[in-house]
């Protein structure tokens, strides 16, 4: 993956936080200035990320049995508990509750896949396309 993907992907969950954070009560950005809130919001898509990226699939493999009886509802409290990690290590970015943090995880997800699938799109494999001509 190139670094433009990666920070797109950054911009994206970022902007997704931000969403949730003004659409859901549970969510609160927290800053003195505008620039502090986005300053925030940027580093919660940070973390976000890199706990997505490197404890979510352990948490996922651990939790594979589980996840196969609830038939993937599983998934959405593995959400929520990557974003109380977040929560947990950034200040001025707070959920409230586990409502909050189950909520504010399930819209953060949605608005990153329609996101992801609406700017990284990519049509077709390149060695299909070669194979085709």
């Amino acid at each position: 993956m190139g670094f433009l993907k990666i920070l797109l992907r950054w911009v994206l969950t970022t902007f997704a936080i931000s969403v949730a954070s003004y659409l859901l009560p549970f969510i609160e950005i927290s800053g003195s200035t505008p620039i502090r809130r986005i300053q925030i919001a940027f580093l919660a898509g940070l973390i976000l990320g890199i706990v997505n990226l490197i404890i979510k699939p352990i948490v996922r493999f651990l939790t594979m049995p589980i996840n196969f009886l609830t038939l993937g509802l599983f998934n959405i409290v593995i959400n929520a508990a990557m974003l109380w990690i977040v929560d947990y290590f950034v200040d001025g970015f707070e959920v409230l509750g586990i409502w909050g943090y189950i909520w504010s995880s399930l819209l953060i997800s949605i608005i990153t896949v329609v996101l992801t699938k609406i700017f990284l799109y990519e049509k077709g494999n390149k060695k299909s396309n070669e194979l085709k001509e």
